[in-house]
């Protein structure tokens, strides 16, 4: 069976992120596996200009346990970070944790945002980077064993292409900054992969759906017109084995992870 692990720095980003690709994925008769880094206790309750504010760990570690169930994950690992401190971490404090996770559980494909992290949140870019360091471990350990000879784990970054970004903004549908900075989204041409989900858009509502303390936000992203991420999801290939893997002048976008 092949297996696919998710690392998100909190409940929620796997159902916005990937939550069509996951529910795909589990369809087609993958194991698919989560690690959160924080139980999101800090929390907006709207938009990104509304004010933050505090909730019990419980709350957001049961609905991400519930978004999981409705996807078809096997399991969910908490890291039991602080939100919104991941970047004080001493340095290797994450990676040493997502290596072992790696390590044991032997991913063929592993997701997680980009390295702006989507939103210009840090604890998003802080995961990306673990995750990226972490990845590198497990394959280079790979390719040492003999392991990957034929099947290569893959690292994928998920991503907003700066097209549909800038329309979103345009229309407001995003505001013009995220976190003190432009709300960029990445280079479409940069882009080597998307998944069409249309087949599991409902389980992605779902998904979404049952972050209920984030019921604002999510009714706001259902509610955008013709919204493109309940259709596809966006990926950039990152690593293949040891390899670095970029789109090339060449080749074609995949549809496939």
């Amino acid at each position: 069976m092949k297996k696919l692990l998710g690392i998100f720095a909190h409940p929620d980003d796997e159902s916005f992120a990937a939550g069509g690709t996951i529910a795909k994925y589990v369809k087609a008769g993958w194991q698919v596996d989560l690690v959160c880094a924080t139980h999101g206790s800090v929390v907006k309750p709207g938009g990104e200009g509304i004010a933050r504010r505090q909730m019990p760990v419980d709350i957001r570690k049961k609905e991400l346990e519930a978004a999981a169930g409705v996807l078809g994950v096997s399991s969910v690992l908490f890291l039991d970070y602080t939100d919104g401190r991941l970047t004080a971490e001493a340095p290797g404090e994450i990676e040493d944790k997502l290596t072992t996770a790696l390590m044991e559980g032997k991913p063929d494909v592993v997701l997680t945002m980009e390295t702006a992290g989507m939103t210009n949140n840090p604890d998003h870019t802080k995961m990306s980077l673990a995750a990226t360091f972490a990845f590198q471990q497990y394959a280079f350990a790979r390719h040492e064993e003999k392991t990957d000879v034929e099947n290569p784990p893959k690292l994928y970054y998920s991503c907003m292409p700066e097209t549909i970004v800038r329309y979103f903004v345009a229309k407001k549908y995003l505001p013009a900054e995220s976190y003190d900075k432009p709300w960029a989204g990445v280079e479409d041409k940069r882009i080597t992969t998307i998944i069409d989900i249309k087949r599991v858009s409902a389980v992605k509502r779902r998904a979404l759906e049952a972050h209920g303390s984030q019921n604002e936000r999510v009714a706001h992203y259902l509610g955008i017109p013709n919204n493109p991420f309940l259709n596809q999801e966006y990926y950039i290939a990152r690593m293949v084995g040891t390899a670095e893997a970029f789109m090339g002048k060449h080749d074609r976008i995949s549809d496939r992870l």
